[in-house]
C-alpha cells in the first residue's frame, strides 16, 4: 500500500470546499474538506499552545534505577554488580539517591514506600538462571522465564519445582503456580532485556498536530544498538558517553476502505475514498547524535523573562506585546518548521523537523570490546524538552484553586 501523504506538513492556508447544489463531490473534495478542518485545528493549537509535551511521555529505562521515579511493587532494577533488586515494599517514588545492599537477601529503603531486596544475579558461575523441573530452589533467586521476563521466587522454604513447565504470568506483580502440589511460587518482576520506555501522553508537534500515545511504548535498547553501524556509534560518543535522543514523530495512516454504496446501516460510505481519510498515528524513535555538537531545544519565550515582583505595570505589558509583534519567540516563529529560516536547535541533520524532542540518554562507554557500554549508569534527561503548561496548572501555581482542598 502506498504511503499516505499529509497535506498538513507544512499546514496549508485553510481553504474551505465550496458546495453547490447538484454538484457531485469527488475524492479530492473530501480530501480538501478534511485538510481544511485539520489545518484550522493545527494552527489554533500551534499559535495558542505552542509545541512540546502537554502531559506524560516520560522516557525511562525500567531496569535502570532513576531518581524521583515511580516504581511498581515487584518491579526490579539492576544494581552496579548486575544483581536483581526487587521492590518488595509498595508502589512509590524513588528518592534522590540510593545505596543498594549487595548481599543476596539484603534490603534497603528508598523513600517512604520502596524497599529494594537483593535477589542475586541472573547468572551464576556463567550459567543462566532458568527454570528446571523437579529442582529445589531457595530464596533469594531470580530466573528468566520463556517470555524473557524476570521471575522471583516467592514460595515458602523447601519448594521443589513441578514436572510440566509453568504457564508464566507476564504482568509485573502477577504470580505463577508451580510445584507439586501447585502453589504460587513465582512473581513476575518485568522484562529482563533493557528497555527504553515512553509512557502514555500527549504532545503537539511543530506543525500543530497532536501526537497522542494511549499506552506505554517500549524499545529494546540492545537490539537497536546492534542494528547501528560502528562508524555512527563512534560518532555518537561525546566525551565518555554515547548520546541517544528520543523523538516522537507524527505518522499519518490511511483508514480501511468500505463499499461506496453501502447496503448495510453500519457502513460509513465516505470510507470508500481512502485517499481523503487519515488516522493520526505516531512513532517513537531513538536517534544516535552523530552530529558534532548536538543541542537541546530552546525556550521559545525566553525573551519574556521572569515575572517582576509585585503587579505587572503597563511597561511590562507593552514589552510582552512587542515580543509577540516581533514574532521573535513563541509558536509563530517556528511555523511550520523554521525560526528565521534556521532549523530549531534540537534536530540532527536531515531529521524530520516536525518531531517532538522528548529526552536525551547518556550511556557511559566502558572501552570493553565485549561489553562496550555501562547501561546501569545511564542518565536520562527528561527535563530539557519543551513543556506546554495547562492553564489550570498555571492557575494553581498562582494560587487560584478550584474544587475541594486536600
Amino acid at each position: 500500500m502506498a504511503t499516505p501523504t499529509d497535506n498538513l506538513k507544512p499546514p496549508p492556508a485553510p481553504s474551505r470546499v465550496f458546495y453547490s447544489l447538484g454538484r457531485m463531490l469527488a475524492a479530492e473534495d473530501f480530501q480538501a474538506d478534511q485538510d481544511y478542518h485539520r489545518a484550522a485545528l493545527a494552527r489554533a493549537l500551534l499559535q495558542l499552545c505552542g509545541t512540546g509535551t502537554v502531559s506524560g511521555l516520560c522516557v525511562q529505562m525500567p531496569q535502570v534505577w532513576q531518581p524521583q521515579t515511580p516504581y511498581l511493587q515487584w518491579a526490579f532494577v539492576f544494581d552496579a554488580n548486575q544483581n536483581v533488586q526487587v521492590n518488595t515494599g509498595s508502589v512509590g517514588v524513588s528518592g534522590t539517591s540510593v545505596s543498594f545492599n549487595e548481599t543476596p537477601g539484603g534490603t534497603v529503603a528508598d523513600g517512604p514506600d520502596i524497599i529494594w531486596t537483593n535477589q542475586g544475579p541472573l547468572t551464576s558461575s556463567g550459567v543462566n538462571n532458568v527454570w528446571k523441573p523437579n529442582t529445589a530452589y531457595t530464596s533469594p533467586i531470580a530466573i528468566v522465564d520463556t517470555n524473557s521476563n524476570v521471575q522471583v521466587l516467592t514460595a515458602p522454604a523447601g519448594f521443589i519445582s513441578g514436572t510440566p513447565p509453568p504457564v508464566w504470568r507476564t504482568g509485573v506483580g502477577s504470580t505463577t503456580n508451580d510445584g507439586n502440589p501447585l502453589i504460587k511460587a513465582w512473581t513476575c518482576a518485568g522484562p529482563s532485556q533493557l528497555e527504553v520506555e515512553v509512557t502514555a501522553g500527549l504532545a503537539i508537534d511543530r506543525v500543530g498536530r497532536m501526537i497522542e500515545s494511549p499506552s506505554t511504548v517500549c524499545i529494546f535498547l540492545q537490539p537497536w544498538l546492534a542494528g547501528q553501524t560502528q562508524s555512527d556509534l563512534q560518532l555518537a560518543v561525546k566525551g565518555s558517553n554515547l548520546v541517544v535522543d528520543v523523538f516522537a514523530t507524527f505518522i499519518p495512516c490511511t483508514q480501511g476502505v468500505t463499499p461506496c454504496f453501502a447496503t448495510q446501516d453500519d457502513y460509513d460510505a465516505t470510507d470508500a475514498f481512502s485517499v481523503n481519510r487519515l488516522v493520526d498515528s505516531f512513532s517513537m524513535q531513538l536517534v544516535l547524535r552523530t552530529d558534532s555538537a548536538p543541542s537541546l531545544p530552546q525556550d521559545q519565550w525566553k525573551g519574556a523573562g521572569a515575572a517582576p515582583s509585585g503587579s505587572i505595570t503597563g511597561t511590562d505589558v507593552q514589552g510582552l506585546q512587542n515580543i509577540i509583534l516581533q514574532s521573535s519567540a513563541g509558536a509563530a516563529s517556528v511555523s511550520p518548521f523554521l525560526t528565521n529560516g534556521v532549523v530549531p536547535a534540537e534536530y540532527p541533520p536531515g531529521f524530520d523537523t516536525s518531531s517532538v524532542f522528548l529526552a536525551r540518554l547518556s550511556i557511559p562507554v566502558t572501552g570493553n570490546a565485549s561489553s562496550p557500554y555501562n547501561f546501569i549508569a545511564t542518565t536520562i534527561d527528561n527535563n530539557s524538552r519543551l513543556f506546554l503548561y495547562p492553564a489550570s496548572l498555571v492557575a494553581r501555581t498562582l494560587g487560584i484553586s478550584s474544587g475541594s482542598e486536600t
